[in-house]
């Protein structure tokens, strides 16, 4: 974990999250102050999801053509250069080429779709398998408190300067962290003489998940458990408070606060304990779920305010926790090339889930009532650990090591 690359690499990465937060914070203002128009500040995430499922989905025919590396880092580029001639065209056009605004959303997001899974492939190239959980852990505690940080500063950077001045420090930001993630030095990869086809490109993704178990099965619990994070967003949350805590809506970034607190939380014991997960992998991955599926019950039925910000904290550590065993097995289970085929796979398959599921859930909330969609968050995550029950073999290190080694030679790469 001391290394230098891995160094450049989350320093690298440290830098594009904070400017991402700062990118979304720059356009929302951006695009009201341009339309005055709530559709406009809708399409932002729309756009957003869209585009980086689409990305996702091809992200695969990059891969199989280009070094990690060189994808990762020339995305970066990209996105600073986009971003360099989103700030012009701010300064020099009016209110009436809003829709190209959006268009340059829509390319960035593309970049985003396909470095995102490069990103998390990198890291086993970087890191001794001994030491992934305390790197993920670390990656994840460093991305938390950006967060919880970030959108604050945004904030306050938005009261005291203008959306130009915020896309600008963004560029900023987005060129650090393109020469940072240029330092990274991984070793060379070799590269089959015959490019395979486009389909056989988008396809290997879904095919290594399909041949390796371990793999198969988090994703399908994960499919599960992102049905029900949907609780989390700002729609159900501002009805959460206004119903049953009866309070005002600062209270939403307090619950949400807490949520992202146990989450840094979390990544901080994964450190610590990261030989002792490691060695209970699969008693972690379904008392977790178990936990998660009883305090998103009590949550959803407490009107206790310093109760719901305690249950928000305490759910956080959990859905961390398994968040950081799933990097850890993806990257015991599968080459870098074919690693980060699948983490686009799971990338489009999550960005699609979580669309369908806002919609679901503002569905039941409005239709019956804030409470029951949590219990019926609850009901999905319980079943979640009812199903990681029936697989824990396929969740047992060893087992699923040796069912790769018998099909390594079958995956694409």
């Amino acid at each position: 974990m001391k290394n230098t690359s891995f160094r450049c690499l989350w320093i690298g990465q440290a830098f594009a999250n904070l400017g991402d937060i700062f990118y979304v914070v720059g356009l929302i203002s951006l695009l009201y102050n341009l339309t005055g128009s709530a559709f406009y500040l809708s399409l932002l995430p729309f756009i957003t999801t869209i585009f980086r499922f689409i990305s996702s989905f091809l992200a695969p025919l990059v891969i199989d053509r280009f070094p990690l590396k060189r994808i990762i880092v020339q995305s970066q580029w990209w996105k600073t250069i986009l971003l360099v001639c989103l700030g012009i065209f701010i300064i020099s056009f009016d209110h009436s080429f809003s829709v190209a605004v959006i268009f340059f959303i829509a390319l960035i997001s593309l970049l985003d779709g396909v470095a995102a899974p490069v990103s998390a492939a990198l890291v086993p190239q970087l890191v001794p398998k001994e030491e992934r959980m305390k790197a993920n852990g670390f990656l994840n505690v460093i991305t938390q408190t950006i967060f919880v940080a970030g959108w604050p500063l945004g904030s306050v950077l938005l009261i005291s300067t203008n959306s130009s001045f915020i896309i600008w420090l963004t560029v900023m930001l987005y060129a650090v962290s393109t020469i940072y993630t240029g330092r990274i030095k991984v070793p060379e990869q070799t590269t089959d003489p015959v490019a395979p086809s486009n389909w056989d490109s988008i396809k290997s993704g879904w095919v290594a998940i399909r041949q390796i178990p371990t793999i198969r099965t988090l994703i399908s619990i994960d499919f599960i458990t992102t049905l029900a994070s949907s609780v989390w967003v700002a729609a159900v949350i501002y009805i959460y408070v206004e119903q049953n805590l009866q309070l005002g809506e600062e209270w939403w970034g307090y619950i949400n606060t807490s949520y992202f607190v146990g989450m840094i939380f979390s990544g901080l014991i994964v450190i610590r304990f990261a030989k002792l997960l490691e060695k209970h992998i699969g008693f972690f991955i379904t008392f977790g779920l178990f936990l998660s599926a009883l305090l998103i019950l009590l949550f959803g039925t407490t009107s206790i305010p310093a109760l719901a910000l305690l249950l928000a904290c305490l759910y956080g550590l959990p859905e961390q926790i398994r968040e950081v065993i799933y990097t850890k097995l993806f990257q015991d289970h599968a080459t870098e090339k074919t690693l980060a085929k699948i983490h686009a796979v799971w990338g489009a398959v999550i960005n699609l889930t979580f669309a369908g599921s806002v919609l679901l859930l503002g569905f039941i909330t409005e239709t019956y009532s804030v409470k029951t969609t949590f219990q019926f968050s609850s009901t999905l995550i319980f079943l979640a650990f009812l199903y990681a029950t029936f697989k824990r073999n396929d969740l047992q290190r060893k087992q699923c090591d040796q069912s790769l080694s018998s099909k390594s030679s079958n995956l694409p790469r």
